[in-house]
């Protein structure tokens, strides 16, 4: 069940960040690293 649970904070993560940024990839990595490295704690 928690993995299940992981997987959708993931998705909603990975949403928000795609729904958000523009202009590809590398204008996204350094917000991904916020949201997940430096919120989240995932790294």
């Amino acid at each position: 069940m928690k993995k299940q649970h992981s997987l959708f904070e993931l998705f909603l993560t990975f949403l928000k960040i795609g729904a958000l940024t523009f202009g590809g990839g590398y204008a996204m990595m350094p917000i991904m690293r916020k949201e997940v490295v430096d919120k989240k704690q995932w790294a």
